[in-house]
């Protein structure tokens, strides 16, 4: 009768479960057709039992608190229905018995090693109550991802389960199957690395980046068309650009670079010589909708440092640099007597004419995005295309991004809870600089975000920052410890939930800034063009005593790697991942490539990477 009941519950709920979360899975092969199987897997969600069962290729038993069979009824029925093993964390050897034999007994029996939900988005320490399980089974150890689920209403994305109102009708998941690990290898950190690895699996399924890059940015822009994407505190106050508006003027420019282009040379490869700002932005936009490359440089008129900026970008074909008519007196030896042109920022944005510009700007707010798309000519446009470069600081090898590189790692940001999709963050970050280029421009146009700044001539003004803030709700602050150091009074501001630092920063002297701001501080890294790991404030729920205390983040730490992302020590040495490698079950791996990081590493049992700051880019 459980076995009807059992089956009952399968066919009637898959669709439902395919039609709300649009499931996509990989790696089901890797589940062994027969014998005991423990999964162990990420747990960031009240839905991931339910999950797991409906895409695993074999029944599975789930071990699980006590309190949740018997007191949580939404879902104790269900672990009931398919036998779950309750456990007490008083009796732990019963626990680990019973589970053993499951196991014996030829079962599939699921693990969730962080003990208790993700209330961060990220993985977070596995206790080791598996390791002795897997063990004394002597059974594969099979790691699982689910990613997508932090984003649906039984998750603790924006603070809280359940009351809040869903992001979608829909929440697109993604499981990811990793390869197996023997029972008598499985460790904490083994099977952490599997989990990661697997996320990128899972996380590179994700329907948004089935479409070109360009297409999902007319996309977001087109959504809350009228909000406010990017604002600008100038002298004259503040000049606010919405999404249509933002979309309107790339449009255009693309256009133009498209039919009639000023720049005369044959390289795709545009560089970008601005400070931050909506400018900035709307050019990566209109080059990218164009299908040319925007090389981000450093900001500067130092002549020594132009210099070098202008050495390292030679080796790219670069010949033509967007930047401001009032630099170009400083810039007069950028190329060393080659031809090369500099061409002034504004005669690219309005260069296509008013009649243009206003019709697109129309166009923006009443076209969908497939016509956009198709007047654009998006269609053949690849995801393995050069999308973006970066020099980060003169004299700086260039990093060069594929569109998928790109669009994944700005979603990357915004899948867990450290930059949130309606966010409204302060920066004044060079595009130079991944943490710039995708907080500041990136992930906001994919999401509901809003990107706030000081024009150039006031980035030094206490005060107009404030209004800045105050103004526009600000939720966020971000920026390279510099930047923090030279903010010498309070921002206390009830919006602001926190700042985000990025690069070396001294844990004492971050203790010390956070009493002079009165906001707590939270470390970021990048490497290789990307942003690796970020932080956030604790997570805790003070009117639920039964939920573990969950950590956001250690001053002596640069936070914990974003999903997708998977990391491995070597002789103290880290090497991180971020290309999937496919369903290795359907052929031949490939792109298999681990990124040298810092020679002097640690991953802590909370997850969080510890790095030396001279491993560390001082911004």
């Amino acid at each position: 009768m459980k076995f009807l009941a059992q089956w009952f519950f399968r066919a009637t709920m898959l669709p439902v479960v395919q039609l709300l979360y649009r499931v996509r899975r990989t790696g089901v092969g890797f589940v062994p057709r027969e014998g005991g199987v423990l999964l162990l897997s990420n747990h960031v969600s009240y839905l991931d039992s339910f999950i797991i069962y409906l895409t695993s290729p074999r029944p599975v038993r789930f071990v699980v608190l006590e309190h949740y069979v018997n007191k949580v009824k939404s879902i104790g029925w269900f672990l009931k229905l398919f036998g779950a093993i309750p456990i007490r964390p008083q009796h732990a050897k019963e626990a680990i018995s019973r589970t053993v034999d499951a196991l014996n007994e030829g079962d599939v029996v699921c693990l969730f090693p962080e003990g208790s939900l993700s209330r961060t988005g990220v993985l977070g320490e596995l206790k080791k109550g598996f390791q002795l399980i897997a063990r004394k089974a002597d059974c594969p150890v099979v790691p699982v991802y689910m990613d997508g689920l932090w984003g649906s209403i039984f998750s603790f994305e924006r603070g809280r389960y359940f009351r809040k109102r869903p992001n979608g009708c829909t929440c697109p998941l993604q499981v990811a199957f990793g390869r197996p690990i023997a029972g008598k290898e499985a460790t904490p950190e083994s099977v952490k690395q599997g989990i990661q690895e697997a996320s990128i699996e899972a996380f590179s399924k994700r329907r948004s980046l089935d479409e070109p890059i360009e297409k999902a940015l007319i996309r977001g822009l087109k959504r809350k068309r009228r909000q406010p994407f990017l604002v600008e505190y100038a002298k004259s106050g503040p000049r606010v650009w919405t999404r249509g508006y933002t979309l309107g003027l790339a449009t255009a420019m693309a256009r133009r670079w498209m039919n009639d282009s000023p720049d005369q040379s044959e390289s795709e490869r545009i560089g970008i010589l601005l400070p931050p700002g909506p400018m900035t932005v709307t050019i990566n936009y209109g080059l990218t909708l164009a299908g040319k490359i925007p090389v981000n440089l450093p900001f500067t008129i130092d002549q020594r440092e132009t210099e070098a900026v202008a050495r390292a970008i030679a080796p790219l074909g670069i010949r033509t640099v967007i930047t401001s008519r009032a630099f170009m007196s400083h810039l007069t030896d950028f190329w060393h007597g080659d031809d090369g042109t500099f061409i002034d920022m504004k005669s690219v944005v309005t260069g296509s004419g008013p009649g243009i510009m206003l019709m697109e700007r129309i166009r923006a707010f009443i076209e969908p995005t497939w016509l956009t798309s198709w007047r654009l000519d998006l269609k053949e446009r690849k995801n393995d295309r050069e999308a973006v470069g970066l020099v980060r600081r003169p004299g700086d090898d260039p990093v060069l991004l594929n569109a998928n590189q790109l669009h994944r790692n700005a979603l990357q940001v915004s899948s867990a809870h450290f930059v949130q999709q309606d966010e409204v963050v302060f920066s004044e970050q060079s595009l130079s600089s991944p943490g710039g280029l995708t907080i500041g421009c990136w992930s906001p146009a994919f999401s509901k975000g809003r990107v706030v700044s000081r024009s150039f001539s006031l980035q030094e003004d206490f005060d107009t920052m404030e209004c800045a803030i105050l103004d526009q709700g600000a939720t966020i602050v971000v920026g390279t410890a510099r930047f923090f150091s030279s903010i010498d009074q309070p921002l206390s501001i009830s919006s602001l939930r926190y700042g985000i630092i990025f690069g070396r920063a001294n844990q004492w002297n971050l203790e010390d800034k956070e009493e002079t701001l009165d906001i707590p501080l939270a470390r970021a890294w990048d490497l290789d063009g990307r942003v690796v790991s970020m932080s956030r404030t604790d997570p805790n729920i003070e009117e639920r005593p039964h939920h573990a205390v969950q950590i956001g983040r250690l001053p002596k730490s640069v936070g914990r790697l974003l999903p997708g992302i998977a990391a491995k020590l070597e002789d103290g040495q880290m090497f991180l991942r971020f290309e999937p490698v496919g369903d290795p079950t359907r052929g031949p791996e490939s792109s298999k490539v681990w990124v040298e990081g810092p020679r002097e590493a640690e991953i802590d049992a909370e997850g969080f990477l510890i790095l030396r700051n001279a491993d560390l880019k001082a911004d």
